[in-house]
């Protein structure tokens, strides 16, 4: 998919409102405006405030948010076209009261008088599935994102567990979202994060328990594979979620007894989980919560808390870029503690 510019970007939503025969009476492009300058400024009949639009690729939310701050005490109504936004984009647009032309197909505009939130005719070519959709193509893209130097095709295969043929067309199929750089391994960061996280989890089961695992209790905890003679480098259970983060160094505040939560390493673990430590209902209290790990590689990359000095705990953690694709799941909430959470050395900050 070829990248967006700033004429073409404003264009396409010229054209989009005359599609909409919204009567546009003038535009101007790079106008300066009180937040810099404007990529293209409508007016509209009918509104008294013009249209100032900005144009992106595909920003991450710390952009949407600092394009946003540019222009907080502009009163006129923003705009902001992009090859692609995510639900979680386009929920903070929305917050701000600006609209938005997402390229591949969905419009908004809540003005004085003209109110517009409707799908479109795309105006980019759109995979009817992106690779991201599949385990394969979310495995690559965990690999590639939790990598700190270049990796072959062969390597992200061993990683992952995944067929040499399965990893190349995913890489095939990530390229052509313009999320790996062309000829190469090479992620496009943020990008590819933000897209990933966009799908991260969206077929999450997650199971309350009635108790947590205790780790003296041999004879219950042998049958789950709990992986912790040697953490680095065997396959077992993996704290996640906050208190992931937060032992990664995410500024979050945790309550002293606040129940884990764990991803696991298949179906049949889980069910082991729920016969020896009863599953708690709904309207009860919890000891701890498990979940199937979406790709394998978050429970074959593990890491010793205790060994690393991160924190006390004997539980291994996942890997600082899952826990970061867990903090997503919490909506505005998760970005904004993002935005200040930088793993250690030896780890690379992809959002």
């Amino acid at each position: 998919m070829a990248h967006i510019t700033e004429t073409e970007g404003a264009a396409d939503l010229l054209e989009v409102l005359d599609r909409l025969d919204l009567p546009v009476i003038s535009s101007r492009y790079d106008v300066p405006v009180a937040g810099g300058i404007a990529d293209l400024v409508i007016q509209l009949d009918g509104e008294d405030q013009p249209l100032v639009v900005e144009v992106k690729r595909s920003p991450s939310p710390a952009g949407i948010r600092q394009v946003i701050a540019r222009y907080r005490d502009d009163p006129a109504h923003h705009v902001l076209v992009a090859d692609r936004l995510t639900s979680m984009d386009k929920e903070m647009l929305e917050q701000a009261g600006w609209g938005y032309l997402d390229r591949r197909g969905h419009v908004r505009l809540w003005l004085d008088r003209v109110r517009v939130d409707t799908r479109i005719d795309p105006l980019v070519e759109v995979q009817r599935r992106s690779p991201l959709d599949t385990g394969t193509g979310q495995a690559v893209a965990v690999c590639l994102l939790a990598a700190t130097g270049p990796l072959t095709v062969r390597g992200i295969a061993k990683e992952t567990g995944a067929a040499v043929s399965s990893v190349s067309t995913a890489l095939a199929d990530l390229r052509a979202e313009a999320l790996v750089r062309e000829s190469s391994t090479e992620p496009v960061r943020p990008e590819l994060f933000w897209a990933l996280a966009g799908r991260w989890g969206v077929r999450e089961r997650m199971v309350a328990l009635t108790d947590v695992p205790h780790l003296g209790d041999a004879g219950r905890t042998s049958q789950l594979g709990l992986g912790l003679d040697d953490i680095e480098t065997t396959t077992g259970w993996a704290l996640r979620g906050d208190v992931a983060a937060a032992t990664w160094g995410a500024p979050l505040p945790l309550q002293g007894d606040a129940p884990p939560d764990f991803y696991v390493p298949d179906d049949r673990t889980l069910r082991i989980a729920k016969q020896l430590y009863g599953e708690a209902p709904a309207d009860a209290g919890r000891g701890a919560t498990v979940t199937v790990a979406p790709v394998r590689y978050v429970v074959t990359h593990r890491y010793d808390a205790t060994r690393r000095e991160l924190s006390n705990t004997e539980w291994p953690v996942v890997h600082p870029v899952i826990a970061a694709l867990d903090l997503t799941r919490s909506g505005a909430r998760g970005q904004e503690i993002l935005e200040d959470f930088d793993p250690p050395e030896g780890f690379r900050r992809v959002w």
